[in-house]
This record gives structure tokens, sequence and C-alpha cells, in this order.
């Protein structure tokens, strides 16, 4: 009988490489010794003028060392008081000593360091060579761009208070960066998607973070984990897509239909905005995207989630491959939907993170980060398969880091531990530094990608409209909006006109009432409004501009991301039905009109509670004064108050 060895090959190879650093560490000591010492070499002429400096300084020495020795001799057995001059004497010689005790020790350094050159010698280094005509590997370049540093002290400072490494060193990318939508790795399909909604470049944000993301594109891969991802970045910068875009081109590969990514988000209007701009971007794929935010009842959710609720599945069942969410939401389907796992996640976003860090509803990072673990049961039942009344098998497929979870599986000695397949993504403004924070969401080898100035300041936009463009805005009740838009439409005699709304329900909630409205009205006064929605294919879309563009539609209704495509010069007036979140959307939204030097108008509806927000965004960019506040006459207000009541029961019925 004989025994096989145990596999020892990794074992092996870590001694291997840990050796082979050593060597390698002990060279580059060597070859720096060598380089200090070429440094360090005198000229000949500079060589000659030490030595005779010393001969002279020796000869001094022993000139004053002959009449201390005699006096010595002549009071050997009295006891003399020193002079001033005497001290001054001594002191001299002692340094005199103290000179050529250096000059011992230099000596001695010069014999260790021919003893390394030997060694060097033997190792085939060449010490002849002088540094610049040694060929270095360079490293290869970074695509993302520098790395910020910090000085030592700083680095210390920071580690002693427990930030952790690689928050200290981002990668730096300039807000100014840009390129095309075929430079950054995505998909043929997706570009088209793209250029269909009037994307032409990407910002540098979405330059910097998708190549990372398009690395791994596995969505089971448990050799490795995937890295996790952190992305500090100005509001306003395309945050949304740096990520919409790498997911929807990774997921739209897959076959089955599992819940593969969770974005969370700490508003429900965020979440209507970041559905929108999946659902515009998913189409053409089997991706199905969905929302759970409390704007919908639970069991509708539930059902849209996971669909009936009968038999239970290990493997989970879900209805959709992407969910835009809230946390208070997610912990209440982790809870209490039946068959909602997370087990297949593959993508954890995190979105204004700092703003989602704050808040502590259940604790629920940590809840959800443990439904993304696997847990070892010790008395779970053997590998067996899933089989129906009629005893035909099942598919219920496991995700492979979760099999140990509900089976008791065999070891053998090759076994390998699985890493999980989920990537975390944090993007924020103003990454936290707070170490109890950055630990509490257990990173798995995190990059810091950070969009400011070369000189480490924060990226700051400037914003500029057209000379031509006259701004207002007024602040009203939330129900009384849609009447202010008819109040414009009528009584300030708007057409040509662009209506931006932060949603496509918005949109189609405003056309329906409008519409309404305007089949109350005579022919001759009625506003003629069109609805430009992601519903439209491109050749419909051409066309509704081309009859914008001959005066034959008044008004466009809207949403932010279905405007980006709507190239227009023939545009007299914007109208924000809804207040924009950032600075950069109220530019791009105004900016429509006013263009190649015409005059053109911008009014904004701001709700009561949003009126603080908005202002303080206009005051931050340097703005308020350039917006008046629209003046309402109550009279004609009223006019349109009995029609619009009509419309309105029109619609409820």
């Amino acid at each position: 009988m004989f025994s096989i060895a145990r596999y020892t090959g990794e074992e092996d190879q870590e001694k291997d490489s840990r050796s082979l650093e050593k060597k390698q560490e002990r060279l580059n000591k060597l070859n720096a010794r060598i380089s200090s010492k070429k440094r360090k070499e005198i000229d000949p002429s500079d060589a000659s003028n030490a030595t005779t400096e010393k001969k002279l300084k020796s000869d001094n020495v022993e000139q004053e060392k002959k009449p201390q020795a005699t006096a010595v001799n002549k009071t050997k057995a009295q006891p003399i008081e020193k002079t001033e001059e005497e001290e001054v004497e001594e002191e001299e010689v002692e340094e005199e000593e103290e000179e050529e005790e250096t000059t011992q020790i230099n000596e001695e350094e010069q014999e260790q360091e021919q003893e390394q050159e030997e060694e060097t010698e033997s190792m085939e280094v060449d010490p002849v060579i002088e540094e610049k005509d040694v060929p270095t590997l360079e490293a290869f370049p970074d695509m993302l761009g520098p790395k910020s540093k910090h000085s030592k002290e700083e680095v210390k400072l920071l580690k002693s208070m427990g930030i952790p490494e690689w928050l200290l060193q981002p990668t730096v990318v300039s807000p100014k960066d840009s390129c095309g939508l075929d430079k950054a790795g995505l998909s043929s399909h997706l570009i088209e998607r793209c250029q269909d909604v009037g994307l032409s470049s990407l910002f540098a944000v979405q330059m910097a973070v998708i190549p990372v993301f398009l690395r791994r594109q596995a969505l089971y891969d448990t050799r490795r984990v995937p890295g996790d991802l952190c992305i500090s970045a100005p509001t306003g910068s395309g945050k949304t897509l740096a990520y919409v875009l790498p997911i929807v081109d990774i997921l739209s590969k897959r076959v089955v239909t599992r819940l593969r990514a969770v974005v969370v988000l700490p508003t429900r209007d965020l979440v209507t905005q970041v559905k929108e701009t999946f659902d515009a971007f998913v189409k053409g794929t089997n991706l199905v995207v969905a929302a759970a935010s409390g704007q919908q009842s639970f069991a509708h959710e539930q059902s849209a989630l996971v669909g009936s609720t009968g038999s239970e599945y290990p493997g989970g069942k879900s209805r959709v491959d992407i969910l835009i969410t809230t946390p208070g939401r997610l912990m209440d389907h982790l809870t209490s939907t039946p068959n909602f796992t997370l087990q297949h996640l593959r993508f954890l976003v995190i979105d204004e993170a700092d703003r989602l860090l704050n808040q502590s509803y259940n604790d629920w990072l940590n809840q959800i980060l443990h439904a993304t673990r696997p847990e070892q049961k010790p008395d779970a039942s053997p590998l067996d398969f899933k089989h129906d009344s009629e005893g035909v098998i099942e598919a219920d497929a496991i995700a492979p880091s979760f099999l140990k979870s509900f089976y008791a599986l065999p070891h053998t000695d090759l076994d390998l531990p699985k890493a999980p397949s989920i990537q975390k993504l944090l993007f924020s403004a103003t990454l936290t530094k707070n170490p109890a924070k950055i630990a509490g969401l257990h990173l798995n080898e995190p990059e810091y990608i950070s969009v400011q100035n070369e000189d480490g300041s924060e990226a700051k936009q400037e914003f500029t409209t057209p000379e031509g463009l006259k701004e207002f805005m007024t602040i009203c009740p939330t129900d009384k909006k849609p009447l202010m838009v008819i109040y414009l439409l009528h009584q300030m005699g708007i057409k040509s006109g662009l209506c931006f709304t932060k949603s496509v329900e918005s949109t189609q909630r405003l056309f329906t009432l409008i519409e309404a409205y305007e089949s109350t009205q005579p022919e001759e006064k009625r506003i003629r409004v069109k609805e430009y929605s992601s519903d439209l294919n491109p050749v419909q879309r051409k066309q509704m501009l081309k009859q914008f563009k001959q005066g034959n539609i008044d008004l466009l209704i809207c949403s932010d991301l279905i405007g980006r495509g709507i190239d227009l010069d023939s545009v007299e007036f914007v109208i924000s039905y809804d207040v924009p979140y950032y600075m950069d959307k109220y530019i791009h939204r105004v900016g429509r009109t006013a263009r190649a030097g015409r005059q053109g108008e911008a009014y904004t509806l701001v709700e009561m509670q949003e009126a603080r927000h908005f202002k303080e965004i206009l005051r931050h960019a340097g703005h308020l004064s350039q917006i008046k506040t629209l003046k309402i006459e109550k009279d004609k207000l009223k006019e349109l108050v009995p029609d619009y009541e009509k419309a309105m029961s029109k619609i409820t019925e």
C-alpha cells in the first residue's frame, strides 16, 4: 500500500514568491547604495584641497601638543589651575580626536560597501554602468489618471485616525475630460440606444467608471471578488449614467431572470427618475426594471417582484432583473415577501451614499449585507432535487455561494472557498471618511475614483445662459400647478414652447389634463399640445419635431431624459413644471430657448415646500439675481377655474 501526498502546490508557490521578493529587495537595496555612493564621489580637485586642509590641521595639532607635554612634565607633582587658553586648546584636541574617529568609521563603511559591490558582481549586476544607461521597466499607463498624493506626515496622521489607505489614494479624474461613446467598451447596441436618446459623448465620471465596471462581466465568478467601487463626483456630473449603462450592458447577456441589481436611493422622487433612466436604456433587451418606494400598495409590489406567493423556493423567485428602491421598502420586502432573495445579487448600488449612510432605519445596511452573505448550516439536508406534484423536477437555481446554506455538500481536499459575486458601488458628492461607516460597508478590494481638479480642489461648474433669455419663477400650491400652466398658455399667449417634467407619469398626467381642458374651449382658442414620450419610435419623434418646427404644435410636454434628444432652434418659451433638483438640469432646460441671438422666456413653477431648496441652488450658483418673480393677475386666473374644474371632472369619471 502507498499513500498519495497531499497537494501543497499553493504553499510551495507562496514560499517561492516570498524568497524571490526577499532577493529582489536585497538587490534593490544594493543598487540604491551603489547609486548613492556614486553621487557622493568628489572631484579630484576637491579631494586634493580636502587632503591639504587635513595636513594643515594635523600640523597645528602636533605643534599644540608639544608645549602641553613639556608643561605637564615640569609640573608632575603639583596641581596647576588651567588658564582659559589651555581650556580652549584642550577642546580643539578633543574635536580633532572626534574627527579621526569619524574618518575611521567612514573607512570601515567603505570596506563594507566594497564587499557589497563584490556580492552584486556575483549577482551579475554591473556597478560601472551609470544610472541613466540602465534600462528600467516602465509601469503600464494608468488610463484613469494620476492618483492624488498625501505627504508622509498626512498619511501617518490619517492612518492613525483609522482611515484606510485606499481612501487616501484616489484615482483623480479631471471634470473637463470626456470621450466618445465607443471609447468606454460599451456594446454596439447600447451605443445606438445612447445616440437615440441624444447622448453623443461621455462625461468624466462616466469615462472613468464604465471601463472599471466592464472588467468583470461574469455573473457568478466565485474564484475572486469583483472589487468594490467608491465614486466621489459633484452633483449633476452624470453619476446616474455611470452605473446605468454598464449594468444594462452586463445584465443584457443573462438568460434566466433573477434579481441581479439593486439601486438604493434616499427619496421616492429619485427612485422615479432613476427608473425612468433605466427604462430608456433597457429597450431592445429582455431586462425588466421595477421600482419599490411605497408609491403603490405593498401587495402590488409583491406581485410585480416575485409573482404568486405559493410554495417556497430556496433559490428564490424574481420577475425583475433590476430593482430601484428606498432602504425602508427594501427592508419590508426582505422580511415580508416570500421567495424574495438577494442571493443572486451582482450589483448593489448605493446612490447619494453619505445621505443614506446617515439613515439608521432598522439598521438597513447591515440587514441588506447580511442577506447577501451565505451562512453554512450544520444540520442541512443532503443535496436533492425539487419535484412538483406530478413528480417532475422543478427548476430552482441556487446561487453557487449559497449552496452550503441549504444542503450538506461533501468536502474534498480540492475545495476552494467561494468568493462573493456581489459588487458594491457607492456614489456620492462628498464620500464619507468616517472609519466606522466605512468598516460597516465590508468592502472587498475597493477602488476610489474622485472627480476633482488637478490641484485637488472640488470641481465647480460654471453656468451660463443665453443673452436674450428672461427668467421667471412663481410659487404656488401643488394642486394649482396644472392651472398655472393653463394660465401661461392662454393669458400669457405662450406658443412654440417646451414643458419639462420630472418623470414619464408626470408628463402623461399633465398632457391628459391639458388636453381635457382644451376640449372645453372653442376651436379658435385651443392650444395644440402633444406628449413627447419614450413610447414613440424614432420615426414618430422626427415627425412630431417636424410638426413643431412648422408651427402645427404649440406645446411639447416631455421629461428631462427624453428632452435630451430635442434639438430645436424655434423654441420661444420653456416651462419647468417640476423644479429641477440640480442647477445643471435647470440650465439644460432654459438653454433650449433664446438660441442664436433670439429672445426667449423661461418659467419655473415652484411648490411651496420646494421654494427654499430651489433658491439655495440658484444662490449657490450665483444665479438668483437673474430670476424675477412672475406677477399673476388673480382676476384672469379665476376666469379659468370653471373650465379647469370641468376638465378635472372629465378625467376622474
